[in-house]
């Protein structure tokens, strides 16, 4: 009797569930050698492996085992030749490799795929068909992934702290708090390794989907992924993701100046760059990054295009702040800018209730995860895995934490306020808008150049100025083109230019 090794694949958990799942493909092969006369030897089986490559772990056994077992294996049966491979070239190579064993190929839904003439050309345009539907695909998914990424949206499966719902993230509520502890841990530099806040975040009950306890590679992974922050990561370009972020930008940030060994926390950047998020580059148009770059002697401030095929922009944030100061100076509290009052005020007003609300959802979030962690920090220690001095210090931590958010919901309603109330803070800045920006906070100063510039400025680097791409300010130089010709031509005295 024959012997026949069966191989079976499928390349996604999609696949798995339909009409050429593992067990169907599996019988249909048994069967196939029933009927032939063939003896099965032997079962591969690769489960959600793409047939784009032949780096298949259980296909690569299946050669193995096929060069080593040749004289009991006459053939190697699939259901068809897209089990076997998607690529012309890996497709062909695969079946000579087996003659050269003496081993044949059969497809039992192809059985005209033989060694003859007709059965080569019929092979080899199945293999080119494959591709197309493979190549075709793969474009079809990179164009969606780029979609997808554009519109912010992570399209993978979810990070520990998150949860895929309806092709978004959602933060899981369950752990996330343990997660944003671990990074807060870490920042505090109050712990002397890494690996002393995994121990104790792992007591908290930091643990996978699967329960097991975190690795120091996906613990060291998880710290160092901009997800948490907000941010979706594409090779060198990087959005801001539509979902929920865990931690903190300067939280984030002053992780990774931990982890690289820095000793002081960095800075936060909304104070130090009020005009971080609202100045774009003149040449891709995204929002210009800041932060300090390191110099000779010390280091030094500024914004640039962070895209990695721009850089079109890059300017100390001294310079780039000094013109728009020198901007707001041009702005002289006209009729017609005065007139903008209620529409400047409304601006301002629903940017403060959005943000407002934002922030407030944010430090109730912070609040319940307070008590999560609590409660988890108590069940640790009465299981004995959290010993007291590790429970005292968590304590104390959890404590602070808490007096600190109650101190930002006090200060957050103290910024409520009516519409009149901005109103008259509108009239002020406007009278003075560059004493209104050098004075104010960060808060202040965003709303007072979003309600002029809603949509941002942009910023040449050429033109070392807002180039004329910003309506707003085109439109100003017209109206003031448009003074200057309503105004008298002085007479030239008499006789001048005429040549006498």
């Amino acid at each position: 009797m024959e012997g026949a090794v069966l191989y079976a694949r499928v390349s996604t958990a999609d696949q798995a569930k339909q009409r050429y799942n593992i067990p169907a493909q599996l019988a249909k092969l048994r069967e196939f050698c029933s009927q032939s006369g063939m003896k099965v030897v032997k079962i591969f089986v690769d489960r959600g492996e793409s047939a784009r490559t032949t780096d298949r772990r259980q296909f690569q056994a299946m050669m193995s085992f096929c060069r080593e077992n040749r004289k009991i294996i006459s053939h190697v049966v699939v259901a068809d030749l897209s089990r076997l491979a998607r690529d012309v070239i890996d497709q062909g190579t695969t079946i000579a490799t087996l003659k050269q064993l003496g081993i044949t190929t059969t497809s039992v839904d192809e059985p005209f795929t033989d060694d003859t003439a007709a059965g080569k050309l019929a092979r080899n345009m199945l293999g080119s068909f494959n591709q197309f539907f493979s190549d075709s695909l793969s474009e079809r998914i990179r164009y969606r992934m780029k979609v997808g990424f554009d519109a912010g949206r992570f399209l993978h499966y979810a990070p520990l702290g998150y949860k895929n719902v309806e092709k978004n993230l959602a933060v899981d509520r369950e752990r996330a708090p343990l997660v944003r502890k671990a990074f807060e841990m870490i920042a505090s530099g109050s712990y002397a390794t890494g690996d002393a806040v995994l121990k104790r975040i792992t007591a908290l009950g930091l643990v996978t989907r699967r329960g097991r306890p975190l690795t120091k590679q996906s613990f060291a992974g998880m710290l160092q992924n901009p997800i948490y922050a907000g941010w979706i990561v594409s090779e060198e370009n990087r959005v801001r993701g539509n979902h929920e972020a865990i931690v903190s930008n300067d939280l984030f940030q002053a992780v990774q100046d931990r982890l690289n060994g820095k000793s002081s926390p960095h800075k936060r950047l909304s104070e130090e760059f009020p005009l971080r998020g609202f100045v774009r580059c003149a040449k891709c148009g995204k929002n210009l990054t800041a932060g300090y770059v390191k110099g000779r002697k010390e280091r030094y401030p500024r914004y640039w295009c962070w895209q990695k095929a721009c850089h079109a922009v890059g300017i100390s944030r001294d310079e780039l702040e000094q013109h728009w100061v020198t901007l707001l100076s041009m702005m002289q509290p006209t009729m017609e800018l005065l007139a903008m009052l209620p529409e400047l005020a409304a601006r301002q007003w629903e940017a403060r209730k959005t943000r407002i609300a934002t922030e407030a959802r944010t430090l109730k979030n912070r609040q319940a995860d307070q008590q999560t962690l609590n409660r988890k920090a108590i069940e640790a220690k009465l299981k004995g895995d959290l010993s007291p001095e590790d429970f005292a210090v968590l304590k104390n931590s959890l404590t602070e934490e808490a007096y600190r958010i109650n101190a930002e919901i006090n200060a957050l309603d103290s910024e409520r306020s009516t519409m009149e109330d901005l109103i008259r803070q509108a009239r002020a800045q406007l009278v003075d808008l560059v004493t209104a920006w050098k004075t104010g906070n960060v808060n202040q100063r965003q709303e007072l150049s979003k309600g002029l510039f809603p949509e941002g400025l942009v910023f040449s680097h050429e033109l070392k100025f807002f180039e004329p791409a910003n309506v707003p300010i085109t439109q100003m130089a017209s109206r003031f083109l448009e003074n200057l010709d309503t105004m008298e031509t002085p007479i030239s005295p008499v006789g001048a230019g005429d040549g006498i």
